[in-house]
């Protein structure tokens, strides 16, 4: 018996799909490689239910996917995109699919239909070469041709609409978050690869920008033909990036309501140096909540009423000696980066650790004169610090006068033999310590007796030269520091080979905050552990 038939049991379709694979080449596929054929294919569709035009098959003897295309497949958007019938799919999103079982790829292509597809594919004779030679396919190779995406410009699975051009008008414009950044950019809707009728707040695209391809996130749509109709939000954030002097320049008299949002604004900075207008600054100076002295020009800080953040760049004594809280009343940030030998007036130093000035939360200071430590009483809104410290003890007392630090970050420079005598409170609340000591050996005794008094540490950051053996250290610190959940380091143990004990195993086997440590330098003097 013999002919057609249709519709066989399930026991023989099942078998023979089990034992033949659809045909992954035709007669117009040559096996021939002379160059690299790699293009990575970017589609977007117009709504998540359209349709990319291919069926995707798996080779089970040689185990690879491939791309085989439907009728009408010249006006589908996978054709138009790039891609070539029986091309092999190597990654899907960026992810690598190639030991993706097929219902594994399926389940990819049927997530999140409304973003767009991006698809790594090669041609078989490409692909051929690539796995007898056992060179990884990936989208960063030099020969991978990133093809322009395509937008679907109408809501069918066959886009008849394939050589229309879509008119869209300068004044249409998007804001956009770009993928993994906090930026935000102002596009023009001719820009973003899809149809001005689909595009919708929240959707993510796929955008030209000088010239290459980015995925961004739409946040917000609209048009104008003028400057002051674009919305509020877009002028805040802009604002934020614009110091004030030029930003008042630009903005200030030429509506209300740009005068409003200025005024209404609480980041504004300016940078004070050679070329600041201290005329017209007086005119803006209300305005200020960050200052950045560059100069040592004069500055008179008592014209920002609202100055809240203030960097020194630049040791000019009139400027130091402005820093009183009757001056700048509301300071809530001080930074005086002035390099490492500098020395804070001892009388500056008194009065943030006395409390004098109360919303006082981040200070980055130079060295401290603990001349003046007997009288610092206490400073409870002290959250962040950061000081070049000549003598080791300093910590503590610095420790006693702020009960509410959680991050403490020191560069000592040289020990003294009263380390970690004074008393300090016990089970101080400080989260996060990085200390520095780059050319001074910090003995495991001084640091334990330091953390006995700051027990609830969760991060820890380690510089520093050692002489005994570094899994010592790494024992006691977790005996000591039961919350420890971070380390991270860079310590010279100098020890010969035949004094050394342990090895990166036996580090990582103490506890899992060290499994990021790695011997990065070792010779017979020294090993570097390193983060």
């Amino acid at each position: 018996m013999f002919g057609w038939g249709f519709n066989p049991p399930e026991i023989i379709q099942t078998w023979i799909e089990e034992h033949y694979d659809p045909a992954s080449i035709d007669g117009n596929i040559s096996l021939i490689y002379e160059r690299d054929d790699i293009r990575l294919c970017t589609i977007q569709r117009a709504v998540p239910q359209q349709k990319l035009g291919f069926y995707a098959y798996y080779h089970r003897k040689e185990h690879f996917h491939y791309i085989q295309f439907n009728d009408n497949w010249e006006s589908s958007l996978t054709y138009r995109a790039g891609i070539k019938n029986f091309d092999r799919i190597i990654e899907l999103n960026g992810v690598n699919i190639e030991k993706d079982t097929p219902h594994e790829l399926r389940s990819r292509f049927s997530a999140d239909q409304h973003l767009p597809v991006q698809m790594l594919v090669c041609s078989p004779a490409t692909y051929i070469h690539y796995r007898s030679t056992e060179k990884p396919l990936h989208s960063h190779l030099r020969t991978v041709h990133h093809v322009k995406p395509l937008y679907a410009t109408s809501t069918s699975d066959s886009d008849t609409n394939a050589k229309k051009e879509v008119s869209v008008g300068h004044h249409n414009f998007c804001a956009v978050q770009w993928e993994n950044s906090c930026t935000i950019s102002t596009v023009p809707q001719s820009a973003i690869f899809k149809s001005p009728e689909f595009t919708h707040v929240n959707d993510v695209c796929f955008i030209e920008t000088a010239g290459h391809y980015r995925k961004g996130q739409i946040i917000f749509k609209g048009s104008c033909t003028i400057l002051e109709q674009l919305p509020n939000q877009l002028f805040f954030y802009l604002f934020t990036f614009i110091d004030i002097q030029h930003l008042y320049t630009a903005f200030w008299g030429l509506n209300s309501r740009l005068n409003n949002m200025i005024q209404s604004c609480k980041n504004l900075c300016l940078t004070f140096d050679e070329k600041t207008d201290p005329l017209l600054m007086k005119s803006y100076s209300s305005y200020v909540n960050q200052l950045i002295i560059q100069t040592s020009i004069h500055c008179d800080f008592s014209q920002f009423p609202n100055l809240h953040t203030l960097i020194l760049c630049d040791s000019n004594k009139k400027h130091l000696l402005q820093i009183k809280s009757e001056i700048i009343p509301n300071l809530t940030h001080l930074s005086l980066l002035l390099g490492s030998k500098f020395i804070p007036p001892p009388q500056l130093i008194c009065d943030i650790f006395s409390n004098k000035f109360p919303s006082l939360r981040h200070v980055h200071l130079g060295r401290i004169d603990y001349s003046t430590c007997h009288s610092w009483t206490t400073s409870p809104s002290l959250q962040c610090m950061s000081i070049f410290s000549c003598k080791s003890m300093s910590i503590l007392a610095i420790l006693t006068s702020c009960p509410n630090l959680h991050h403490l970050q020191v560069h000592i420079f040289s020990s003294d033999k009263y380390i970690f005598t004074s008393s300090a409170p016990l089970n101080h609340p400080l989260r996060r310590l990085i200390v520095w000591s780059n050319y001074t050996e910090l003995y495991f005794n001084d640091i334990d007796r330091f953390l006995a008094y700051t027990p609830n540490i969760e991060y820890l950051y380690l510089q520093t030269v050692y002489s005994t053996p570094f899994i010592h250290l790494a024992r006691g610190l977790i005996n000591r520091l039961h919350h420890l959940s971070r380390f991270d380091c860079y310590i010279r143990e100098i020890l010969t080979r035949d004094d050394r004990v342990g090895n990166l195993t036996s580090i990582h086997r103490i506890h899992s905050c060290f499994n990021k440590i790695k011997c990065i330098e070792e010779n017979e003097k020294c090993r570097i552990f390193s983060t």
